[in-house]
């Protein structure tokens, strides 16, 4: 089971590199074509887009995924596959359309005055209909995730981004320098995408209105309207703190602030992100087919190596960040560089939030994990609010800090009921020791010009990091082994695997 978590992180790890490639190329071009003021209007606008996406869905995708297994292993008596398929696409597909509807005609409802920007009003209009757009693609790609096809989310994946891209910078350079050229080529592509991946699909699954399932759907929406909290909330914990901040201290701190934590993102949704998009799918399916003991044993196996991973991954962006930043967003986005170990230590906490509280996920405790994130967002939001006037913009990264690692300690207590998952210590004194170390001596590394310095304490980073990790932790070195044999067969596995347990 370890190995096929392995198969599929890498999966998503190389989809997620790709397509974060094609985010580094554009990052650069926006931060030196906008304003610093446009960007922060841009990340306003992203963030309301977000917001109305996770509403519209209702917390379906989630169902997508929960009542996925319990379907294919006849656990709910009456609904077939060709039942599950159609009650997806035109369930969620009409709740995407409605909600963009009511969004255009709402946002030109609300006074002028509220939104502080004349741009705004008419940007929202425009992108009203990536609602629908996103609404749509999410129900399909959650039919793919819940079948663990990682390689063909990931091949889609990368051929959206960068056909998108090279529409975007085609606009950009030879069209409209400016947010409504950005916005213009963005709803194209992945309109376009979109509708690239619903007629390959829907060539597989068929779906037929006469196959929507009425008591499913109202099952799902049982299961999935929690979840709008819980995605609302998460979207206000992840990036609530722009508002204060905004209000707060203006548009030109939110802009730096905006370029390190987006470039945070980009880090984790390579490194991080796939463990999350992998593991979800694999133990609800497990607990269906196998139970709770080797549930309990997965998750614990899966946490060590994700700890392992995300220890490097904050300690190396933390040494890195400033020369980063300044070269890919340049050198006016630096400022910006002092909150990045608090935001990439706060997504790694975040990374285990869904695995910590399997327990809830699996029991369809929907509600519970819905309060726990709210809780924790209303706390962020308060200790911006606290912190900023004395800390600036350390202090909202401490804030989603705090609440990331608050959530993580709540999940774990609410979900123990049905499988206690707990962080474990050895793994992390053993390799937040070797990142302090790593860290350390990285800080020494220092030459002139930041591309040099960047290359440099990013290979000493992981000849450090790997070679210690791989000196003191057996697990580790099996990975490695059971790497090296894939390879040599070809990519199939051996015929006698290394089975890897965590200490």
């Amino acid at each position: 089971m370890l190995k096929r978590l392995i198969v599929h992180v890498t999966n998503y790890s190389a989809g997620s590199l790709l397509v974060t490639l094609a985010s580094i190329v554009s990052f650069p071009i926006l931060t030196r074509l906008l304003s610093v003021d446009e960007y922060g209007v841009m990340n306003l606008i992203a963030t309301a887009l977000s917001l109305l996406v996770g509403i519209a869905k209702l917390g379906v995708q989630h169902s997508a995924v929960r009542f996925y297994s319990e379907v294919r292993t006849g656990k709910r008596p009456g609904v077939d596959m060709d039942g599950y398929a159609a009650t997806v696409v035109y369930g969620m597909g009409a709740l995407g359309l409605i909600a963009t509807l009511l969004w255009a005609a709402a946002s030109q409802l609300v006074p002028d005055a509220f939104w502080n920007d004349e741009r705004l009003k008419p940007l929202m209009l425009l992108t009203a209909c990536l609602v629908f757009v996103r609404v749509v693609d999410s129900a399909f790609i959650n039919q793919l995730r819940a079948e663990e096809r990682s390689r063909e989310i990931t091949v889609y994946s990368v051929i959206r981004r960068y056909a998108g891209l090279a529409l975007l910078l085609f606009v950009l350079f030879f069209v409209a320098r400016n947010l409504w050229g950005f916005y213009v080529a963005t709803i194209v592509g992945e309109a376009l995408a979109t509708l690239g991946l619903v007629a390959w699909m829907w060539k597989r699954l068929q779906p037929r209105p006469r196959d929507f399932d009425a008591p499913l759907f109202k099952a799902m929406l049982a299961f999935g309207i929690p979840m709008i909290g819980y995605e609302l909330a998460s979207i206000v914990l992840s990036m609530g703190d722009r508002y204060v901040i905004q209000a707060m201290m203006g548009a030109e701190p939110l802009g730096y602030y905006s370029a390190a934590y987006n470039l945070c993102d980009y880090v984790r949704a390579i490194f991080l992100a796939s463990f999350g998009a992998a593991v979800l799918p694999m133990y609800v399916r497990l607990w269906e087919e196998k139970g709770r003991d080797e549930t309990a044993a997965f998750l614990r196996r899966f946490m060590h190596v994700y700890v392992m991973v995300a220890m490097l991954v904050v300690a190396g962006l933390s040494a890195v960040g400033p020369e980063l930043i300044a070269l890919l967003a340049s050198d006016k986005y630096r400022a910006g560089a002092q909150v990045v170990p608090y935001v990439i230590g706060g997504m790694a906490l975040d990374g285990l939030v869904m695995v910590a509280g399997a327990g809830l996920y699996i029991e369809k405790r929907t509600r519970t994990a819905a309060l726990l994130v709210m809780g924790t967002a209303v706390l962020n939001i308060a200790l911006n609010v606290v912190l900023i006037p004395s800390w600036g913009l350390v202090g909202a990264a401490l804030a989603t800090l705090v609440a990331y690692a608050v959530l993580l300690g709540l999940s774990m207590w609410a979900g123990r009921r049905c499988l206690a998952v707990s962080l474990p210590p050895l793994s992390l004194l053993k390799f937040g020791g070797i990142a302090l170390l790593m860290y350390a001596a990285l800080m020494r590394i220092a030459v002139s010009g930041d591309f040099a310095t960047l290359v440099l304490r990013m290979a000493a980073g992981a000849l450090i990091y790997v070679s210690l990790t791989l000196a003191v932790d057996a697990p580790a070195r099996q990975l490695v082994v059971q790497g090296w044999q894939r390879l040599r067969h070809g990519g199939a596995a051996p015929a006698a695997a290394v089975h890897t347990e965590a200490p």
